[in-house]
This record gives structure tokens, C-alpha cells and sequence, in this order.
């Protein structure tokens, strides 16, 4: 008898301990993909020389120069995100250690590269002298 009781106590020991561990709170899967893509991101079209900025929600609606675009997604990684426009075409936001670098649109068949921000301020074309006249 003392052998099943230990038994039993130890079954419903374990399920206890597997059913806590499913309350753990982890971060959602989709969300967290979500996240590698939403933001602004400026990118300059090379045709028009014009600088252009995307932006991708939490929701992953996407908008270009403010204007919202008919879509849906339709693919999701750690290296792209596909959006088909309501023509049918896609855009492809490609990732790169974890921060978009690329856009592809399908239907200019053009790449264009995400522009960042120079962090510190300074740039490869400023000498030391403009950054000191700064300070």
C-alpha cells in the first residue's frame, strides 16, 4: 500500500510541476517576430532620388509616406516579411541580425535599401574640426 501511495504522490507531484510550467509566461511567438519589423525605415528610391519612409505597425499594417497599403501579409520569418498588395504583388522586408535592411517590391521589380541614422551624430564626410565646433 505504501508503494502505491508513493506512487501516486509522485504522479500527481509531476503533473503539478507540468501544468505549473505551462503558466510561465513566455513571450508570444508571433508577436515576437512582429516586433523585427515594426517601426519607420526611410529608403531612397535610386530612379527618383527621392527619400520614401515605410512603416510597419505592431498589427503589421503597412504604410508608405503615411499612405496605409491594401494587403495582407502572407509570410512571416526571422528573415523576411511578405506583404501581397490588393494587385497581387509583394513586398518583401528582408532582415539581416535582426533589423530590416532590404525592401523589395515586386512591382518595380527595384530593391531599395533601409536607411539608418548615423547614431553619434557624426558622418564619414565631417571632419573632427565640425564635431568639435559642436561640442
Amino acid at each position: 500500500m505504501a508503494g502505491k501511495l508513493s506512487h501516486l504522490f509522485s504522479n500527481l507531484t509531476g503533473h503539478l510541476e507540468h501544468k505549473t510550467h505551462k503558466h510561465v509566461a513566455t513571450a508570444n511567438p508571433a508577436q515576437v517576430l512582429a516586433d523585427l519589423y515594426r517601426g519607420s525605415f526611410d529608403f531612397v528610391d535610386p530612379v527618383t532620388n527621392k527619400k520614401h519612409k515605410i512603416s510597419v505597425s505592431a498589427e503589421l499594417a503597412i504604410a508608405i509616406d503615411g499612405k496605409k497599403l491594401d494587403g495582407k501579409i502572407v509570410g512571416i520569418s526571422t528573415n523576411e516579411l511578405t506583404f501581397l498588395d490588393h494587385f497581387g504583388y509583394e513586398l518583401i522586408i528582408s532582415c539581416k541580425e535582426g533589423f530590416p535592411v532590404t525592401i523589395y517590391d515586386e512591382a518595380e521589380d527595384q530593391t531599395y535599401t533601409i536607411i539608418y541614422p548615423d547614431l553619434d551624430g557624426s558622418t564619414p564626410d565631417k571632419d573632427d574640426s565640425d564635431s568639435e565646433a559642436k561640442d
